[in-house]
């Protein structure tokens, strides 16, 4: 394929195909892209755009200073940095920034000055996907009773029996009348040092099932919900292999690359990094699979970091949202224990004071969250959940869906599910499965 825009040969990049794009072309010298099979196009051409606007941030937590780069698509900078994890920024461009890449910025302009005059506005063309048939519009259609998306949905019952019950606990209708102390916190940490943290799950809606209607607290299009209200895990089940996930593949050199590091400065504390963050981190197929399904959000790694709790414990960055209104980390008590917390401050920055609704200084302990046992029990519910939104979204129908979707969406259809479909076969108080 020749460039439309200066006529050199286009290149195409080595990804796989995904539902937002088939085929991914690139000029590798005025740096034009086409698209090939997008939602909305068939092929794609996005117009010349100025230079200082025109690219995304670099993003790899292999460079600590990645931010002031240009990204330049197939894992390099502008300048000419290549990393094997290195991508473009989801939110964030770069551009005519003091800090930036001074040879960054002479890349871009030496790339926009090759886009010809006469073919930056509206000379690009791009070719609509054509309209796809859609069954609802057919004469006499009958939506499905187990269509994704019906409040109403009817959803197959969970496999029985042994090695076939999923993880998904059948829990009690709600809590108690007399709630305890406890309800509403979570512990890492045994005795009088331990770190007493309120508790939920910050997640997005699951369509009709779980709206997102903005009660109580949120971040951005994620909401803090109460964990009572969240199907409870069985996680005696999660021992650290992602076994329910299937291969793993093998550890990437380039990622262990990054925990390394990480492990030896625990070491010195006397901790370490737990067998299923280092899976989630470094193995070839679990590596970014909450990213590819995660609705913008990324995986970035950095710290260790002193926890603002108490500064005997140690936090590590893993995940965060495009736009850092929330972000993940593996919460490492001076003990041994550890979970995951959430908070909607990045602690890898310079700390800044936060004030609240009344101009008080907020200690930075009181926007640290909760929010998982483990990170495999965190990565279970969060591809769970955002696999469902995808489900729900392409009204996928219910009889289609993996069993443990279905045993999670049961949770809040009325009606569904029962004692003996899943890992135990008695009942679960929601106050004590997370």
């Amino acid at each position: 394929m020749h460039c439309d825009v200066c006529e050199h040969e286009m290149t195409t990049w080595d990804r796989p195909p995904s539902r937002w794009c088939r085929e991914f072309w690139l000029c590798t010298w005025c740096h034009a892209v086409t698209l090939i099979g997008t939602p909305d196009h068939e092929a794609y051409r996005p117009d010349h755009s100025p230079w200082d606007i025109r690219w995304e941030a670099a993003w790899t937590d292999m460079l600590p200073d990645a931010d002031r780069h240009a990204y330049g698509f197939l894992h390099r900078t502008l300048c000419g940095i290549e990393k094997p994890d290195m991508t473009g920024s989801q939110f964030g461009t770069w551009g005519d920034f003091l800090d930036a890449c001074p040879d960054c910025t002479a890349a871009a302009l030496a790339i926009d000055a090759r886009w010809p005059e006469e073919r930056r506005a509206g000379f690009r063309v791009s070719v609509p996907a054509a309209p796809r048939p859609r069954p609802e519009d057919q004469p006499g259609y009958v939506r499905p009773a187990d269509e994704l998306g019906r409040p109403d949905v009817r959803l197959p019952p969970t496999p029985t029996g042994p090695g076939r019950r999923t993880r998904v606990l059948t829990a009690s209708p709600g809590p108690p009348a007399h709630a305890p102390a406890e309800y509403g916190f979570r512990r890492i940490g045994d005795g009088p040092a331990a770190v007493r943290l309120p508790a939920f799950w910050a997640g997005c809606g699951i369509g009709p099932y779980r709206p997102y209607d903005k009660q109580g607290r949120t971040f951005a299009w994620f909401r803090a919900y109460p964990l009572d209200t969240i199907p409870p895990l069985d996680e005696e089940s999660f021992v650290g292999d992602f076994a329910w996930f299937g291969d793993t593949g093998d550890p990437l050199d380039h990622r262990t690359a990054v925990t390394d590091p990480i492990a030896a400065e625990l070491a010195a504390v006397g901790l370490t990094l737990p067998a299923d963050f280092l899976a989630l981190i470094t193995r070839a197929n679990l590596h970014r699979c909450l990213d590819r399904e995660g609705g913008g959000c990324w995986t970035d790694v950095a710290g260790p970091l002193p926890s603002p709790v108490d500064p005997a414990d140690r936090m590590v960055l893993f995940f965060r949202d495009q736009q850092s209104c929330v972000l993940w980390y593996l919460y490492l008590h001076h003990d041994g224990q550890s979970g995951v917390v959430c908070s909607a401050r990045d602690f890898t920055r310079e700390p800044e004071p936060c004030y609240g609704p009344d101009g008080e200084i907020v200690t930075p302990g009181r926007e640290i969250f909760w929010t998982a046992p483990s990170v495999e029990h965190f990565a279970y519910r969060f591809l769970t959940e955002a696999r469902l939104a995808a489900a729900i979204h392409d009204r996928a129908r219910a009889g289609e869906l993996d069993p443990e979707l279905v045993a999670y969406l049961a949770h809040y259809v009325p009606g569904s599910g029962s004692g003996t479909d899943s890992l135990t076969d008695g009942p679960t108080d929601r106050r004590t499965a997370g």
